[in-house]
């Protein structure tokens, strides 16, 4: 008996600890406006210029030599990005200059357009 009184305590302990987390959790969430998504006005976009040199449509990966992204404090580098759409990778060759939009998604970053550069 005094064993499964420790078992149910220990549970409700366990529960009420979860539960002050996510209530905290949701706190902290208070200010943010859960109806922004990927592409919304929420999401600061970024346009960027350079090479694309490896295309890969199936995974919708793309690595460009980029020139500088002031809005970003981003130096001119070569990189390797996902793109939200892979079709938009079809009209994408190795060594051709390319135009893009660019946001953060999280830690990382995601390109939301990718065209040949004009």
């Amino acid at each position: 008996m005094f064993k499964s009184t420790k078992v149910i305590l220990l549970v409700a302990v366990l529960v009420l600890a979860v539960q002050s987390g996510y209530a905290a959790d949701m706190q902290q969430m208070g200010n943010m406006n859960m109806q922004t998504d990927i592409g919304s006005e929420g999401m600061k976009m970024h346009k960027g210029h350079g090479i694309a040199n490896n295309i890969n449509a199936r995974s919708g990966k793309v690595n460009i030599s980029h020139e500088p992204i002031e809005s970003m404090n981003w130096p001119k580098m070569t990189m390797d990005f996902t793109v939200q759409n892979k079709a938009d990778l079809e009209a994408i060759k190795p060594s051709m200059p390319v135009d893009f939009e660019i946001t953060q998604q999280g830690k990382g970053y995601i390109i939301m357009n990718i065209r040949p550069a004009k």
